[in-house]
């Protein structure tokens, strides 16, 4: 019954690859591949459908889909023009449901448009990771050139893959390699990887010759020895490899006996506390939970505390909890398992576990804790008289008592208490000059003296940069000591002291302020050409990495990346080429980080910074600024800070997109929007993202309120924004943003403006 259920695809695919053989005459580039990157055919006989499939090549599906929605309300009323339009739009946002919706059941999908339909319908099946297997292989039959007949060639291959029929997959993915020699070795790893026989796989990971897919052999026989159920391989080979979690994995799968398992936990707790990196020692900590056995108390802590250290609080909290309830918890350990606690959501367990610690050397940074939690829970009147009782009682102990009088003064300035925080300020700098929290206690000290003597503000600031000048506060401290001048009347000292920080940092945010002051043009991009010269090598790879995509091989065109952004850390003269082509190659974050470390080591090119600083996207950002009344130099820099232009971006929290909106977000406002649909996936289309980001920043900009204001609520939420407009000398937008009591957001704010400047410098924008 095996043999029966394998030979039909077997027959199939081989009938499939008779059929599909380019012709002599298929037409092929230089490299000798056929043309796989042609576009689809124009959209002519409906203008509707015309006006959508323009939308969809110029980059902007998601419109092309409002435009189509009314008449494809009910698909099998519209046109066939109509239906393949819609769903060539759909596919665009990753809406492959409604590609299923606008295609399924048209009459018309293996006799018009060259099976184009079929295509899309197989390639939403993979993505909904449903059988794609039938029409992948109508989609193939009915392929009208060589270039579909490859990309399709591959779909099959990869439906055949996802079912399991591994010869059939390696048949498709070894004849698509003839036509396809550009990338080649990555369909041979992929056959390679379906292929049960070792002699046979290792036969064609012999014709692999690039670098990138040759570093990835060991991988593909592990994962090839895996699928075969032969599991002691699989693990030799992932540990070759690297991937020592993965062979932790396949090694659960392989080991029965108590005795054999029972050496396997042993492996995973050693290998977790050799500090691992986070995803491995996440997947190693899942591989050892699956095991199901208990643990011995002190693996419980082990494994506890390389959850904390990976960021899975609540693991680290149900490790602890274990081990506690086995046996006594060392004090350090329960000071772990109480910020497991608090990390995780249950901030009262943390706080009855920090109140109970009494060991002398950690009491006072677990009051410091507890304190902090009572902040977080808003019991001020609490919070208040926990960290008064810190700094006096824990006097000694410096790394309790210096930022509970930083954190004692942040609250008696939300009170209105400038004369307490400023006494608590002053008790910080005197008993601990060298804290870590001294330099911002000074600044912070310094903005209080601000408003009734500019001369002590001035020397306030001025020791910040005599005595911390490699703090980030210290340049904050130089801008402001000049302002104090200023305010004092000397205009002349002032003018010199921004002039020397226009100079010292010329892309910062206190060099745009300064410029601003001064009434000048603090930057300007370097002179010369936009041109980055190409490099073979680097060009090659930018083609590889847009052949993989086409063919949906999204795995392998990220080693791809990976290998080009190796090359410019390696060779840093091919730096700004490689920027360039990451750029062009869709990754816009990897070639601004690229771009960034080419100037940074001396490198002075208007290309670069223009890959540093990318507009992408321009026609939707402007549209949407002017729409919404935004500057568009600031919602490019916002982009920047939020994403790095990076449409695929996804925070830990599940903000998407361009503009980092969380998903209720992002539905809220598109209904307000009168979207036809919904679907999460949106918020990664470029132009959802920048219309929806674009009206939620405006919401925060009413009447003539500054944008600080309006880029703070963004990232840190409007109620908290109300609350720190009551701080003292609000009313300034400068002064505002200092006193944002939240690092992330006070250096977001900083930096989204920086970034706007740099943008109106690099573009003209206005």
């Amino acid at each position: 019954m095996k043999r029966l259920v394998y030979s039909i695809p077997a027959l199939l695919v081989l009938g499939l690859v008779a059929c599909g053989h380019d012709s002599p005459r298929a037409s092929r580039d230089s490299n000798g591949d056929v043309d796989i990157a042609r576009p689809p055919a124009v959209l002519q006989g409906d203008p509707l459908a015309a006006q959508a499939d323009s939308l969809v090549r110029a980059g902007r599906p998601w419109r092309a889909t409002t435009l189509l929605a009314p008449r494809l309300a009910a698909p099998q009323a519209a046109s066939a023009e109509l239906r393949l339009a819609g769903a060539r739009a759909a596919a665009g946002w990753d809406g492959w449901t409604e590609v299923d919706r606008v295609l399924r059941g048209a009459p018309w999908l293996d006799s018009q448009f060259g099976g184009e339909g079929r295509e899309l319908l197989a390639r939403g099946a993979l993505e909904r990771s449903v059988d794609a297997r039938g029409d992948a292989s109508l989609a193939l039959i009915n392929a009208s050139d060589e270039g579909s007949r490859a990309v399709r060639r591959v779909l099959l291959a990869r439906a055949f893959d996802r079912a399991n029929l591994r010869d059939s997959a390696a048949t498709l993915y070894r004849t698509a390699a003839t036509s396809l020699p550009r990338v080649a070795d990555w369909l041979r790893l992929r056959a390679a990887g379906v292929t049960g026989d070792s002699a046979t796989r290792m036969a064609i990971m012999g014709k692999v010759v690039s670098a990138p897919a040759r570093a990835r052999i060991a991988a593909t026989d592990a994962q090839a020895r895996e699928r075969t159920g032969d599991f002691a391989g699989a693990a030799r080979s992932f540990h070759r490899a690297g991937a020592d979690a993965s062979a932790f994995r396949v090694q659960a799968l392989a080991e029965r006996d108590d005795a054999s398992r029972s050496v396997l936990r042993g492996e995973i707790v050693s290998y977790l506390q050799k500090k691992a990196a986070a995803p491995e020692a996440l997947q190693a900590i899942a591989v050892l939970d699956g095991m199901g056995a208990p643990l011995t108390t002190s693996d419980e802590v082990a494994v506890a505390r390389a959850a904390l250290a990976a960021g899975n609080a609540a693991r680290a909290a149900s490790g602890f909890s274990r081990a506690a309830a086995a046996g006594a918890l060392a004090v350090a350990d329960r000071m772990a398992y109480a910020a497991a606690l608090s990390r995780s959501g249950k901030p009262t367990d943390a706080l009855r576990l920090y109140a109970s610690i009494d060991d002398p050397a950690l009491t006072p940074l677990a009051a410091y804790q507890r304190a902090r939690l009572l902040v977080q829970a808003g019991d001020g009147a609490s919070a208040r008289g926990a960290l008064r009782a810190v700094a006096q009682q824990y006097a000694s102990v410096r790394d309790a008592a210096s930022p509970a009088l930083l954190l004692l003064a942040d609250l008696q300035v939300d009170d209105g208490d400038l004369p307490g925080a400023a006494q608590s300020l002053s008790t910080l700098v005197a008993r601990y000059p060298g804290s870590t929290q001294a330099p911002l206690a000074r600044f912070r000290r310094g903005l209080i003296e601000w408003e009734s003597s500019p001369a002590a503000a001035a020397a306030t600031f001025d020791s910040v940069a005599v005595l911390h000048p490699a703090d980030e506060e210290a340049l904050a401290s130089r801008y402001w000591s000049a302002r104090a001048s200023e305010r004092a009347g000397r205009t002349a000292e002032a003018t010199s002291r921004w002039q020397a920080i226009i100079k010292a940092a010329p892309l910062s945010y206190y060099a745009m302020r300064a410029a601003e002051r001064l009434h000048v043009i603090g930057w300007l991009p370097p002179s010369g050409g936009d041109t980055v010269p190409h490099l073979a090598g680097v060009d090659s790879a930018v083609r590889r990495i847009a052949g993989l995509r086409q063919l949906g091989m999204d795995v392998e065109a990220r080693y791809e990346i990976d290998a080009l952004s190796a090359r410019a850390a390696r060779v840093t003269t091919d730096a700004p080429a490689v920027a360039e082509a990451l750029l062009a190659a869709g990754e816009p974050s990897r070639a601004a980080r690229v771009a960034l470390a080419a100037i940074e080591s001396g490198v002075a090119m208007r290309a670069l910074y223009r890959v540093a600083y990318p507009i992408l996207h321009a026609d939707a950002l402007i549209a949407e600024a002017s729409r919404n009344g935004l500057d568009p130099a600031l919602v490019a820099g916002l982009i920047r800070q939020e994403s790095s232009w990076n449409p695929r971006a996804l925070s830990p929290a599940a903000a998407r997109g361009l503009m980092q909106l969380l998903p209720s977000v992002g539905a809220s406002i598109a209904s307000s929007h009168r979207y036809p649909l919904w679907n999460n996936a949106l918020l990664f289309d470029p132009d959802v993202s920048i219309e929806l980001g674009s009206a939620h920043l405006a919401s925060s900009l009413k009447g003539d309120a500054p944008p600080e204001r309006a880029l703070a609520a963004y990232n840190a939420g409007a109620s908290r924004v109300t609350r720190w407009s009551r701080r003292p000398s609000a009313g300034d937008a400068q002064l505002f943003t200092e006193w944002i009591p939240f690092t992330e957001t006070r250096d977001y704010v900083r930096l989204v403006l920086r970034n706007a400047a740099v943008y109106r410098a690099l573009y003209g924008l206005k």
